[in-house]
């Protein structure tokens, strides 16, 4: 096989992969969901999950909390916008995961809550 037919199978394997995250349902996998429409790596998600537990040790030991801060190690860490900042808090919650962390910083934004985050400042705490 050369490089040509190599790159091509490999492209094919992309093409299908994003095919199926596609078919993958956000309400049931949120998690899921986002690494596929992320393209995020074993790492990347690893790495998300360290901020946020990172926050998580901070409310447990009851420090004062800068949530700009979070939301820029998540900006910096995977060069990404404030919009998608909010879907990866978004989907942790949908996924029962670092829910302290994702009210936390929904709850940074009162009394200007966005819309996307009242499914998680109207149903927790």
């Amino acid at each position: 096989m050369n490089i040509e037919d190599i790159y091509k199978e490999l492209e094919k394997l992309k093409y299908h992969v994003r095919i199926l995250g596609e078919t993958i349902d956000y309400q049931t996998h949120p998690v899921e969901y986002l690494i596929l429409s992320m393209d995020w790596n074993d790492n990347d998600i690893n790495s998300a999950h360290d901020i946020f537990e990172k926050y998580d040790r901070k409310l447990d030991n009851k420090e004062n909390i800068e949530w700009s801060e979070f939301e820029h190690e998540l900006r910096d860490k995977f060069n990404i916008g404030y919009q998608t900042v909010k879907q990866i808090v978004i989907a942790f919650f949908n996924n029962h995961q670092w829910t302290d962390v994702c009210y936390g910083y929904a709850m940074s934004f009162e009394p200007h809550t966005p819309v996307e985050f009242h499914q998680i400042t109207r149903n927790n705490k």
